[in-house]
């Protein structure tokens, strides 16, 4: 039985890097965790029943739930919409100690001094533990989430070959002034800030190892020169579901993306006579696999057979 993939949020955070260029914040999860063991990925999880309850809209600015219902534009309802939205702001906020806040005067929020840092490290501890909601701690704090400040980049579902499953938006953001990105040392045991391309070279070299979506999503953003370039495209963009094919032939892994010119064949349960991945993918190719070698997932560039 294939398993149903569970509705999830991630955040891409991005700042600008000088004197040219941007980073993303990659998290490195736990090695004793259950999915992604080790690998560096985005601050995310799941949608939670209360990302849903209708309490958290009034603490919510910049979008309402009829905006995230037509940007997603996928036949959810406007609050299960919502609260993706919502939940990508309560895991950035829970993975990476950054809360994407305005204050009462629509001013984005920012630690000012230690008793702020203390103050909100708790709040960030209680909302793991599930002592306090978000909703709560931005009543106490008359804060309000800037969902504005998230904008919708991809949306991934994890093959279905596999026994734990996501269904997963992707937002980007960019790192408010005066928070420091930080993993939390309990499901994530590190956190860095790396260009596109960095993340890409260290995957290669087993260094960082990049889950396939977060591989090709900053294969995707290695292609603007800066933050805001990035930022700009999104507007108007239309957003397919990427269903990825795993299969493993002859003791090989490997991830097929739906454009990769065998991925038909082999979801028809085929599979032609040589394996033949193609090349190692480079600068300003588009990754149409990846292959489980030593331990990390290698990009691979396979195109068209010509006529």
């Amino acid at each position: 039985m294939v398993a149903i993939p569970q509705k999830s949020a991630t955040v891409i955070l991005l700042r600008q890097k000088s004197p040219s260029g941007f980073e993303a914040f990659l998290l490195r999860r736990h090695e004793k965790s259950r999915f992604m063991a080790g690998n560096y990925v985005y601050p995310g999880g799941r949608v939670d029943q209360d990302d849903t309850e209708g309490r958290i809209v009034p603490c919510c600015r910049g979008l309402s739930p009829d905006e995230a219902q037509e940007r997603l534009a996928n036949g959810l309802s406007r609050e299960e919409s919502f609260a993706h939205w919502v939940a990508a702001a309560r895991e950035l906020f829970e993975e990476a100690s950054v809360l994407l806040a305005f204050d009462s005067e629509g001013i984005l929020f920012r630690i000012r001094n230690r008793t702020d840092a203390e103050r909100f490290s708790g709040y960030r501890v209680s909302l793991q533990k599930g002592q306090l909601s978000l909703e709560e701690i931005l009543r106490r704090e008359r804060l309000f989430l800037a969902l504005d400040q998230l904008l919708y980049f991809a949306h991934w579902i994890t093959p279905e070959a596999r026994s734990e499953r996501f269904d997963t938006r992707f937002f980007l953001a960019r790192h408010p002034e005066g928070q420091e990105a930080l993993h939390d040392q309990q499901e994530t045991t590190d956190g860095r800030w790396l260009t596109p391309r960095e993340a890409l070279e260290k995957n290669l070299t087993g260094e960082v190892i990049l889950s396939p979506p977060t591989l090709k999503t900053l294969e995707d953003l290695s292609r603007f020169d800066d933050m805001e370039a990035a930022l700009h495209n999104l507007p108007g963009r239309k957003i397919d579901p990427v269903l990825p094919l795993l299969t493993k032939v002859a003791g090989e892994t490997f991830i097929l993306f739906p454009w990769d010119p065998e991925y038909k064949l082999f979801q028809d349960g085929r599979s032609p006579e040589k394996i033949d991945h193609g090349r190692p993918s480079t600068s300003g190719d588009r990754t149409t696999r990846v292959v489980l070698r030593g331990g990390r997932w290698l990009p691979f560039c396979r195109r068209p057979e010509r006529p």
